[in-house]
């Protein structure tokens, strides 16, 4: 009766409905209706009811549309009733749920199995298919899987279910279910496998509730596997000719009047989105394997459109709300995008990309943070379940060369364990036509297919082997979407390039072969006037171009490590011979395209990356150039023999792999391999050009021979960047600070010749840039950019310092000194060059910033000091003098112990400068001269000075001694010559004859005055006159007597004597005067203001006053930095193993040791002048007699560098590092160090007699210029890369005051990893226990908790790769300030620049946490602040005349 015609019978067949649904309750809780047989007996009347109802579901011909509707209506009733008795029912039979579940596949195929009409599309669909192909698949899964955990299906009903789905594959619907249940059970099934920690598939919660909870882990295992190949081989979706194959179809063929090919038929026409969507779920369940963490929650949402262009779908008015998507997505990094795509062949494609939500898998894998899961299973066995499928889909309309595919037909069919198949799994089109062109119409699945793969095989772990005939098949796959010529698929290689991130890093054996074709592939892609490739629309632009930058980074230092070696090709030739690429042929075309990707790149993040790997390739060129040559000429070419750069410590290369992979390829005739043409057409190292295919962009604007040598190359590579940081980075922080750090790094590359021109443009646009920054409106200035302002000074003092020379130049002097004016005071003196210029007192100190002050005062300071005499005679270690008072009274004469106080006059000028001046001569100077020694003490470090105050230059040193010994007398001589008496006058002659004047008598004369009470009195007075006079002629007499008779003898009483020469001078006030700072307006203090005079005399009495000058001494000149470096064994996650790992020489690689070497240079740490790594042994010379030579271990793997003996140390003239390999025995010594102050302490606290006190003398190894008159001709001073032995410094007091901020503590830790894979495990926070410095509790976080502290921790991590490369990876905070160059996180470095950027890029990560830091302080500043304290706690005020009084007092000697 069901089976009547609906509309003629829709009432009866209604009721008939409505009466087996109620009886259909009787296997749940029966109605009242239900008559008692039913009730008995339900199985039985339930499986003759089933089997009546399967008629309701068989399309009727001829119905209307609302006929169909009618007939839809009732189909829904009797599908909820089927599944209200599957999920509620108790008491089911296994025959009941066989016909259940017969029933379902019979309904199903009924209405899915005939082809749809062209317009039997939409609501006014009169095919009842349209209307119920989701609800009547959706509830077909949904039950199989229940029963899969109540009656577990049959094989024979399995087989059924399989076969059935094929004659169902045109539908959407299906592949949409498929999936739904394959991610529901997978997401499952990895919890069981993996267990809970496992990267979650997540699903949305209606699809969790698919799986019955009483399911078993074995039941959901075999249900997966069996639901897994249930479409047998998916990629039969891109084959109409074998969907078309069923029985409807052929039976619809046959009907028809115009017989037609059923592959032709119209509803075929949406394969290419069935294939796709097939492709993504299957990628979604590769990613789950991965770890990759996903969820497949949000389906994207359709327009009713792009519903109504494609075929066979249900009308929106009937259709279940979304379910599920495909995607793989990830919360933190993927936001949705515009369901928009692009094809370049059919808008069918158009349609499969509108349809699919944004992708987000490649971006997982561009971000360090988001790794895969370390117990991911092994890359064949993952091939082994979709391998097949996936190489087959990813060759999808391909046309391969016949060499190809006669392989490929040789392959034996292998899609799925349960049955055999009609086709080969590499039956892709072997077209024996040239002229064909590639079929791009399935190019979006076999885009997702192939990013898929490349998925897989960049997840392959270290020591992993993955079988030959996959890397073969995955080579091919990737050889031709990597194609640029007319078989170009668009989707294809956005998908490669984005997913391919680490192919080349993950030591895949013969991964290199592929080289070529990616770098001409980026080439095409990063090409701005290129109009052929159009990416993909779902792949952000940005995320694209940095997918690239990584494959490029990967590349880098390829020509120079492999040089000569050929790269195999994948296409031979019997007849011609194989194609002949070297490695060396593309360091050209490696080098422009980064320099071209550079020029034209936007964004920031890659614009950093591309500045790291530009200091890569100039850093590595100019070493393997240094190493060869020593000595290169621009003009000549590049060496093809590099013996060094070869690893010696490979066991295995990564080539080794190629003949394996290939041997099974035949030969075929020559094809042009993608811009590289044999070497009588390419372009060879000595000028020819390269030849290109026509895919393939070629730069025609830049000569070859512009990056031939690392002289070109650094002038090529300074001039583009100041060029980008002048036009475009000077707004960005990031870029600018990376741009800085780049240039900064470019300063100390040395290439031959020196590129002097270069250099001083190089000078002349950083100061072009500050001027630039401070000439920016008052509303610009922030933080930001004064934290480039400070940069770009630290940049400029660098660029000085390793090119002295430049200063020479009068026009560069000129212009680094103007722009110093302008950080320290604001302004310019001159504006232009016809202004008059404007002095510095009458100018208005107002500086854009205290901290770009402090930057160019810093700059000024190395102008002066550093300049043209870096490293300074006693080595890199310390910029400060090694004198001190104790070491200069060693050599001071007549100087003993005294309790009196310090032989020392101790003065402050302008409140910042302290002088300790010491009057008495040292003892290797001869001449008496009046001498006095200084040490000056200031901002920016202590210097020891000697002055002798002479009066005849040095060249007349050998008349010295004549001129300051004792004059003796000269003999008398006998003739004295004619005496003649002559009548000495008072006034002349003629002054007589002179009338007198008026004015002359207005005198009275003694006769005129003298009365006679005065006459008596004047007597008197005339005869005292004449007796004196009497007496003296008399004496005259007796002498004139006495020389008679002694005329031939000398008198010693009266001899007239030169004064003896003197040896004590009061030379501190001498000093002082002669400077011109005993002034009175020095000496006076102002009335309104704390602060003290010019001129301040300390109180050397107090011995507090040494404590603080200690104090003073160990607050260093430059910035510090620690960083350690540890090894970690494959497998080790506790810190206890990886600290071990150093002990021995055989628990490491050779290479490791090789590393630490290019570090730095090994010193000892009691004897080292600089840091040490810890405060505690940092700063100081101890007494040779106090130091015990302890024994050196041997055979270390490093843990000789640990701080108790030595470390690895380098500095230059901004920064010093300590490089420190914790051992075992650290953290014991570390807890002693607080026991090791407190006795530094009680030492220090005696008195002034044991601070100063004389004794052996030291016995120094480096020259101290205590002697004046040195030999300016001696020993050429040794290098910084490899100084000699440390001198001794003095023991010291460490208390630092708490306004001394030294700002942030940050970590940074470089880890040598066995298996790269490992570095997820890294207990870096159970570390830090090794890694106290010291300067914890003077950092700003030092009150910061634990927690807070870990997130400064940045961690570079090295793996030596098979190839003799090495991988590195950057982990850090994710902070404002994004992580330092040049190592960038995924860069391939080589073995000879390894060392060198993990150096600098340390470095740099400290420099810009220091610029983020609001706290910090430079290390002048802090001296400077000390200073003022010192001042105000020590200063003797005294008046004027007590001050001048106290010049003169002697003090202890």
């Amino acid at each position: 009766m069901i089976y009547l015609i609906v509309g003629y019978h829709h009432e009866a067949i209604r009721d008939c409905v409505n009466i087996y649904c109620d009886w259909l309750t009787s296997l749940t809780s029966p109605l009242e209706s239900v008559p008692k047989p039913v009730i008995e007996n339900p199985n039985l009347y339930a499986r003759e009811i089933i089997h009546h109802l399967l008629n309701l579901f068989v399309p009727r011909v001829g119905s209307s549309v609302d006929h169909v509707k009618r007939q839809s209506a009732q189909c829904q009733r009797v599908l909820r009733s089927i599944e209200t008795v599957a999920l509620d029912s108790t008491i089911l039979t296994r025959s009941t749920w066989e016909t259940m579940l017969k029933f379902l596949l019979a309904a199903n195929d009924s209405l899915l199995a005939p082809p749809a009409e062209k317009d039997d599309i939409g609501l006014s669909s009169p095919d009842i298919a349209e209307h119920l192909c989701e609800r009547v698949l959706s509830v077909l899964f949904e039950i199989w899987i229940l029963a899969c955990a109540r009656c577990f299906p049959s094989p024979s009903l399995w087989k059924t279910f399989r076969n059935m789905c094929v004659d169902w594959r045109h539908h959407d619907a299906l592949v949409q279910q498929w999936h739904r249940i394959n991610h529901a059970l997978l997401s499952r099934l990895l919890k069981i496998m993996y267990g809970p920690s496992y990267p979650e598939l997540q699903i949305s919660e209606e699809d969790c509730q698919l799986i019955p909870p009483e399911m078993t882990n074995d039941c959901i295992a075999q249900s997966w596997f069996r639901f897994l190949h249930i479409l047998q081989n998916p990629v039969d979706l891109c084959h109409p000719e074998i969907i078309s194959q069923t029985p409807k179809f052929i039976e619809m063929v046959l009907a028809c009047a115009n017989v037609i090919d059923p592959s032709e038929h119209e509803c075929l026409k949406s394969l290419p989105v069935i294939f796709f969507h097939s492709m993504h779920g299957i990628s979604v369940m590769v990613n789950a394997f991965l770890g990759i963490p996903q969820c497949t929650k949000d389906l994207a949402t359709t327009t009713s459109n792009t519903r109504t262009s494609s075929t066979a779908c249900t009308p929106p008015g009937q259709r279940k709300p979304p379910m599920r998507p495909f995607s793989a997505v990830t919360a933190p990094l993927t936001q949705k995008t515009s369901s928009k795509s692009s094809s370049t062949s059919s808008n069918l494609c158009k349609m499969a990309s509108s349809l699919t939500p944004s992708i987000g898998t490649g971006q997982l894998l561009l971000d360090c943070s988001l790794t895969m899961a370390p117990n991911r299973p092994q890359c064949n066995s993952i091939l082994n379940l979709f391998g097949a499928w996936l190489f087959e889909a990813a060759l999808a309309g391909v046309m391969l060369h016949s060499c190809h595919s006669e392989t490929a037909q040789k392959q034996d069919r292998r899609t799925n364990s349960l049955s055999e198949s009609r086709h080969s799994s590499l039956a892709v089109d072997y077209c024996s036509d040239k002229n064909r062109i590639a079929d791009n119409t399935y190019e979006c699945g076999r885009a997702e297919a192939c990013g898929t793969l490349c998925r897989i095989f960049c997840a392959h772990r270290t020591g992993e082997e993955i079988l030959p005939v996959y890397y073969a098949r995955f080579y091919i796959t990737m050889y031709y979407g990597l194609q640029t010529d007319d078989s170009m698929s668009n989707e294809v290689l956005s998908s490669i390039l984005f997913n391919s991130c680490d192919l080349l890093r993950v030591d895949l054996a013969g991964a290199q072969i592929l080289v070529p074709d990616i770098l001409n592939a980026l080439e095409l892609v990063l090409s701005d006037s290129s109009q052929k490739f159009k990416p993909r629309e779902t792949i952000p632009l940005v995320d694209l171009r940095k997918a690239c930058f990584h494959l490029l980074l990967s590349m880098l230092c390829l020509p120079l490590h492999f040089r000569d070696l050929e790269i195999k090709d994948i296409l031979s030739s019997p007849e011609n011979g194989d194609r002949k690429i070297s490695f060396i042929s593309l360091k050209f075309k490696i080098t422009e395209l980064l320099l071209r990707a550079l020029r034209q790149e936007t964004d920031a993040s890659n614009t950093q990356m591309l500045l790291g790997g530009l200091m890569l390739l100039v850093q590595d060129l100019a070493l393997c150039e240094e190493a060869e040559f020593h000595s290169v000429q621009p003009q000549h070419d590049i060496c093809l023999n590099d013996s060094d750069v070869s690893s010696d410590f490979s066991k295995s290369s990564s080539l080794s792999g190629e003949t394996s992979v290939l041997e099974g390829f035949q030969k075929i005739p020559p094809v042009q391999m993608n811009g590289f043409e044999d070497c009588h057409g390419s372009r060879n190292l000595h000028g020819t050009k390269l030849s290109s295919s026509s895919g393939s962009f070629m730069f025609t604007n830049i000569r070859f021979c512009d990056t031939d040598t690392a002289h070109s190359l650094f002038g090529q590579a300074t001039s583009l960047v100041c060029h980008q940081l002048m036009s475009s980075w000077k707004t960005d922080l990031n870029t600018a600070l990376a741009a800085m750090e780049l240039l900064s790094g470019l300063a100390k590359v040395r290439v031959k010749p020196p590129n002097e021109g270069m250099s001083k443009r190089t000078v002349k646009w950083i100061c072009d840039f500050i001027m630039y920054q401070c000439s920016r409106p008052p509303t610009a200035h922030s933080r930001d950019l004064h934290s480039r302002i400070v940069a770009a000074f630290k940049c400029l003092k660098l660029w000085l310092v390793e090119h002295s020379s430049l200063l020479y130049d009068k026009e560069c002097l000129h212009n680094v000194l103007e722009v110093v004016e302008l950080g320290i005071s604001g302004s310019k003196s001159q504006h232009r060059a016809t202004d008059e210029p404007k002095y510095k007192g009458e100018k208005q100190l107002k500086p854009k910033s205290m901290r770009v002050k402090d930057a160019a005062e810093e700059v000024l300071t190395c102008i002066i000091d550093q300049v043209g005499a870096f490293p300074p005679p006693c080595g890199p270690e310390s910029l400060f003098s090694l004198l001190d008072e104790q070491s200069l009274l060693k050599y001071a004469k007549n100087t003993s112990s005294h309790d009196q106080g310090s032989p020392f006059r101790y003065f402050v000028l302008e409140n910042s400068i302290i002088l300790a001046l010491l009057e008495q001569p040292l003892g290797n100077l001869e001449d008496p001269l009046p001498t006095v020694t200084a040490l000056i003490r200031g901002p920016f470090g202590r210097h020891a000075w000697t002055m002798q105050l002479r009066h005849q230059p040095r060249k007349v040193i050998n008349n010295s001694k004549a001129n300051v010994s004792q004059v003796q007398r000269p003999f008398p001589m006998e003739n004295v010559g004619f005496k003649h008496n002559v009548k000495h006058r008072y006034f002349p002659e003629i002054v007589e004859t002179i009338p007198a004047t008026k004015l002359e008598f207005s005198i009275p004369t003694m006769e005129s005055i003298v009365t006679e009470k005065t006459s008596s009195e004047l007597e008197v007075l005339r005869q005292i006159i004449d007796t004196q006079v009497a007496f003296e002629n008399n004496i005259a007499e007796q002498v004139t007597e006495k020389r008679k008779r002694n005329c031939h003898q000398v008198n010693s009483d009266t001899e007239c004597k030169p004064p003896k020469i003197r040896n004590e001078f009061q030379t501190a006030r001498l000093f002082l005067s002669h400077y011109g700072f005993l002034s009175l307006e020095a000496l006076r203090e102002s009335s309104n203001s704390s602060v003290p005079p010019p001129l301040v005399i300390l109180d050397s009495t107090n011995s507090a006053l040494f404590s603080d000058l200690e104090t003073l001494d160990g607050i260093p000149s430059r910035d510090s930095d620690t960083v350690h470096v540890f090894y970690m064994k494959s497998g080790q996650k506790t810190p206890e193993e990886i600290v071990q790992n150093v002990n021995s020489v055989d628990s490491v690689q050779p290479q490791f040791l090789e590393f630490l070497q290019s570090l730095g240079w090994p010193v000892f740490v009691r004897k080292h002048a600089g840091w040490t790594g810890n405060l505690s042994t940092s700063w100081k010379v101890i007494h040779e007699e106090d130091v015990n030579e302890d024994e050196i271990p041997s055979n270390t793997g490093g843990s000789i560098y640990d701080g108790r003996q030595q470390i690895l140390y380098w500095a230059d003239v901004s920064s010093e590092v300590a490089f420190v390999v914790p051992s075992t025995d650290t953290i014991h010594n570390g807890s002693t160090t607080g026991v090791n102050e407190q006795d530094a302490d009680k030492n220090q606290s005696g008195s002034f007699s044991k601070k100063f006190s004389t004794g052996t003398d030291l016995n120094l190894t480096k020259p101290k210029s205590l002697i004046l008159l040195a030999d300016k001709n001696g020993k050429e001073k040794e290098s910084p890369g490899s100084p000699p032995e440390v001198p001794i410094m003095r023991g010291k007091k460490y208390g630092r005051h708490s306004s001394l901020a030294v700002g942030p503590d940050t970590r940074v830790f470089v880890v040598w990893l066995e298996s790269f894979e490992d570095c997820d495990n890294f207990p870096s926070n159970d570390l830090l226990s090794y890694t106290n410095t010291g300067m914890e509790q003077y950092s700003y976080n030092s009150s910061a908790s634990t927690t807070q502290r870990n997130q400064e921790i940045y961690i570079i991590f090295i793996h030596a790769l098979q190839n003799g490369l090495f991988r590195v990876r950057m982990q850090g905070p994710t902070k404002r300030v994004a992580m330092a160059i040049p190592l960038v996180d995924g860069m391939v470095v080589s073995r000879r620049s390894l060392g060198t950027l993990v150096r600098q890029t340390a470095i740099n990560i400290c420099r810009r946490n220091r610029l983020e830091s609001e706290s910090y302080q430079p290390p002048h500043v802090r001296r400077k602040v000390k200073i003022q304290e010192i001042v105000n706690k020590h200063r003797s005020k005294m008046t004027v005349p007590e001050f001048y009084a106290a010049l003169f007092q002697n003090v202890a000697k």
